[in-house]
């Protein structure tokens, strides 16, 4: 933003107050630009934030996100690399989707237990149960101890499964163009 901007914007707070002026900011940059963006757009930046929304760790799904969005970014044309209000909804709906990841957690430990117990030829058990999830709520550093292994390997599974899934959202976007009615 050049100072010009800024003191522009500093005055306008100024005049307005800052809650008028909170309002009018978010709705200039941020809920006018998401309006805009093409069925494509909405439907790439929402698949990628459920991807990242359900990360093995539920207190790292931000990052996750992120890598997304910069992977998913990477190597194509600028039409269809990730603009602000595509990474906006992205982040939104990876916030929303908490419920869904504490569900999945175990899931992608125990298949990071498996693929690990089958290409090494040997017998781990992580004993991921459903007591999993009050332990995190009550000792949290402790379990994550004590999971550690479980959740390294979930944390694998999840990031060999992104280039794929990653590739499937892109077609998805590519396809959603197709679909009758909207843009």
């Amino acid at each position: 933003m050049l100072p010009q901007a800024v003191v522009r914007e500093l005055r306008a707070m100024q005049r307005l107050g800052l809650r008028p002026w909170l309002l009018e900011w978010g709705k200039e940059n941020l809920v006018r630009p998401a309006r805009d963006m093409t069925r494509r757009q909405l439907v790439v930046s929402a698949s990628v934030g459920i991807w990242g929304g359900i990360f093995p760790i539920p207190p790292c799904t931000m990052p996750a996100t992120l890598f997304c969005i910069m992977f998913y970014s990477a190597g194509v044309p600028r039409l269809q690399r990730f603009n602000v209000p595509m990474a906006s909804v992205a982040v939104v709906i990876n916030e929303l989707m908490l419920p869904l990841d504490l569900l999945m957690m175990p899931g992608f430990m125990l298949l990071g237990q498996t693929a690990y117990n089958k290409l090494t030829d040997s017998e781990l058990d992580c004993h991921v149960s459903s007591q999993l999830l009050e332990d995190l709520q009550e000792q949290p550093v402790e379990t994550f101890k004590r999971f550690s292994t479980g959740f390294g390997l979930g944390i694998l599974v999840w990031a060999a499964a992104a280039p794929l899934v990653l590739g499937q959202i892109r077609v998805l976007g590519a396809l959603s163009k197709f679909a009758p009615g909207g843009r």
